[in-house]
């Protein structure tokens, strides 16, 4: 008995440091490409707790967006994905907005929180945080907006997270990818 509580106390013990550690440490990433952010955005999804959220600097530009994940019940989650018009880009998030408009997962929110003089604010439903293409929409919303703004495929960028990731998220995570249920988180 006493050996067994012994051996949880050690476990719990590293798994707290293991986390705390990963808190603690972990470093914004920097001199990401483009065709990366998928991998990043899903990471986000998958692996982090609500209200967590990643900000995406563009390395060439003054353009920023961000990324807020939102509590869903289970395997669904909700982003918000949000963008303030560069020097005279407001016709351009016009044109987000058309699109966004057109994608039934979609949709700006209303009011002030939705769309004003910071900008777009772009409720993103994830239906199945484990589906390959959970960060589907959202790397379209984001690939639309830097195409719109001519921002070329060889861009990099800066992300910062900030949030806590979930320790049960991320071990359901290493489970499914040594299961082969996922490629990558």
């Amino acid at each position: 008995m006493m050996d067994t509580l012994i051996g949880l106390g050690l476990a719990v013990a590293i798994l707290a440091t293991a986390y705390a550690l990963a808190s603690f440490f972990w470093q914004p990433e920097h001199d990401v490409e483009r065709s990366m952010l998928g991998h990043w955005f899903r990471s986000l999804i998958r692996l982090y707790e609500s209200d967590s959220f990643v900000r995406v600097s563009h390395r060439g530009s003054p353009l920023r967006f961000e990324l807020l994940r939102r509590l869903g019940s289970g395997r669904e989650c909700w982003l918000v994905f949000s963008c303030s018009p560069p020097s005279g880009g407001e016709a351009d998030l016009r044109l987000l907005r058309d699109r966004v408009d057109s994608e039934p997962r979609l949709r700006v929110l209303p009011g002030p929180a939705g769309e004003g003089e910071d900008g777009l604010h772009i409720q993103v439903s994830i239906p199945d945080i484990w589906s390959a293409d959970a960060a589907g929409n959202v790397v379209d919303l984001a690939e639309f907006l830097l195409d719109t703004l001519g921002v070329g495929a060889e861009a990099r960028f800066n992300l910062e997270f900030i949030g806590d990731q979930s320790v049960a998220r991320s071990l359901e995570a290493s489970r499914r990818l040594r299961a082969g249920e996922i490629q990558e988180w």
